[in-house]
């Protein structure tokens, strides 16, 4: 699972959500319902954690993203746990490039002993071996590909692509960097497997051969990003009516948002709340999950994701374009969607508000600069990497 370069990475209030994963075992560290510390294969919401950086020691606080409250903590022993302790050295850790191997050493500041897992356990100690690890962004490089100034999504069938108003499994994208070359990518369909491509006579397609596209952030006013056809040098728009195709790159105002697709999570407070609030009232209990249903189901929010054309697609939209091409984990929206996604009743109807839906998240968009289209000269300016990148763009630190 390759993630991303120069891609957009998951803040939360100026902090960066992002996996902890180790590249010897292919394993993330986790945080479980009980707070405890745990190592699994997953890529889901229990595995993203908060980085959050004290900016005048440089050091990082690591906080549960699903269990706000539990902090990422080293003992003098080698012993890794939570806390409830932001303000502990313990809970302070050091985040560098690796000396000697491919990606990230994390040093536990109080007690210079480094992350380490071994295949078995989590712990730290003082030798650098199996101690390099990848801070990958929690969207996993999963979005909604949508036209800026049009409510409309990237979408696919297994034979052509074409554009939806839709926001369920059939526009989601991987948007993958090549690791070859700053601001190349493939964009292949989550649900199909195929690929995003283009032709000569400025027909896109899917198939199953991968075709490289560059990303950039757009310099005209509304902002967004610039999709073009690497081989061809020729951008990715759509007509009036959402018919997609490729075009020169000073030929229209289209541009881009990805909108991230954050993986679905609950703590264990939330649970008991489910259960508390399902003993209040037997009645209500039965009455109200369909009461509940019936009014968020009319708007559009649904288990498919949000229907075309309905209240939640233009509530939707007017919340992405008010965040800058992201919406807000917690909002209006992913909290509805929430509800709708899963069916919930009375008792997760309350889960959801109390903690929003996890299929939103806000995306910084400009944090880096990596590469910008100009279209003053229908030239593309590649700008060289800002020194000051995200945690989840390591690979491009110098």
């Amino acid at each position: 699972m390759q993630l991303s370069f120069s891609l957009p990475c998951m803040e939360e209030s100026g902090h960066e959500l992002c996996f902890l994963s180790s590249p010897n075992h292919d394993r993330r560290v986790g945080c479980n319902i009980n707070g405890d510390i745990y190592v699994s294969q997953n890529w889901k919401g229990w595995e993203v954690w908060r980085f959050i950086k004290d900016e005048s020691s440089g050091h990082f606080i690591i906080t549960s993203w699903t269990h706000d409250k539990k902090v990422l903590c080293s003992g003098p022993d080698g012993r890794v746990f939570t806390t409830e302790n932001k303000e502990g050295s313990w809970e302070k850790w050091r985040i560098v490039p690796h000396p000697k191997f491919e990606g990230l050493r994390i040093e536990s500041v109080e007690h210079d002993r480094f992350l380490s897992f071994s295949g078995q356990d989590l712990h730290t100690k003082k030798k650098e071996v199996d101690t390099a690890w990848y801070i990958e962004p929690a969207h996993g490089n999963h979005f909604f590909i949508s036209a800026t100034s049009h409510d409309e999504r990237l979408s696919s069938s297994n034979e052509h692509p074409f554009t939806s108003k839709n926001r369920k499994s059939w526009e989601k994208w991987i948007v993958e960097p090549t690791n070859e070359k700053i601001g190349q990518y493939t964009i292949r369909s989550m649900e199909h497997g195929k690929y995003l491509g283009a032709e000569k006579n400025d027909k896109i397609i899917v198939s199953e051969n991968k075709q490289l596209w560059t990303i950039g952030l757009s310099t005209q006013e509304g902002g967004g990003y610039l999709i073009l056809s690497t081989e061809f040098d020729r951008r990715l728009t759509l007509d009036e009516n959402g018919n997609l195709h490729t075009e020169e790159v000073g030929d229209s105002n289209v541009t881009w948002q990805l909108e991230a697709v954050l993986p679905h999570t609950v703590s264990g407070k939330q649970i008991w709340s489910w259960v508390g609030a399902g003993v209040c009232s037997t009645i209500l209990a039965v009455a109200m999950p369909f009461a509940v249903m019936g009014v968020v189901g009319a708007m559009g929010f649904g288990a498919g994701g949000i229907a075309a054309g309905s209240m939640g697609a233009g509530m939707m939209s007017a919340e992405a374009i008010a965040a800058g091409g992201g919406i807000a984990a917690g909002g209006t929206v992913a909290t509805l969607q929430s509800i709708g996604a899963v069916g919930l009743g009375l008792a997760g109807t309350s889960m959801a508000v109390g903690a929003g839906a996890a299929t939103g998240g806000l995306v910084s968009f400009g944090v880096i600069k990596a590469t910008k289209f100009g279209t003053e000269h229908e030239r593309i300016a590649i700008d060289e990497p800002e020194k000051h990148l995200p945690l989840c763009s390591w690979r491009l630190w110098q």
